[in-house]
């Protein structure tokens, strides 16, 4: 895609893309259920960061595993800290708070970044790196 000055609106249909397709990661969360979240993530999209000592790496398999093996998280509390926006690439900061279920506990805090890229089918993740905060 070529460089392109954006417009503000431009610029902020864009930023609602990228919302969008987080709120998937986000809703897929909160029911538990993966299937709502892969549509956000490209087909090859990776996942790294610590889970208390361990450092988990690699496809992000790995996340979808985890969330529908965790089961509902329904009082999550996301927020987004930043969104940066360059042509067809974009950095997404988000801070969950409340993570609960089966293999989370209750009260978890994840601090997760995401890279995005602009395809022919919108915005999708390709990757999340994530630091799971210790109680």
């Amino acid at each position: 895609m070529p460089h392109t000055i954006q417009t503000p609106s431009a610029y902020a249909t864009e930023y609602d893309a990228i919302v969008e397709t987080v709120q998937r990661y986000i809703e897929g969360g909160r029911a538990g259920k993966s299937e709502l979240m892969r549509p956000g993530f490209l087909a090859d999209a990776t996942i790294v960061g610590y889970v208390g000592g361990t450092l988990l790496s690699g496809p992000i398999q790995q996340l979808y595993d985890w969330i529908d093996g965790n089961g509902p998280a329904p009082h999550i509390e996301p927020r987004f800290t930043s969104i940066d926006i360059r042509d067809s690439i974009a950095v997404v900061r988000l801070e969950v708070e409340r993570w609960s279920g089966e293999l989370a506990g209750s009260e978890i805090h994840m601090s997760d970044a995401f890279t995005l890229l602009k395809t022919e089918d919108g915005w999708r993740i390709a990757h999340k790196i994530f630091h799971w905060h210790s109680q």
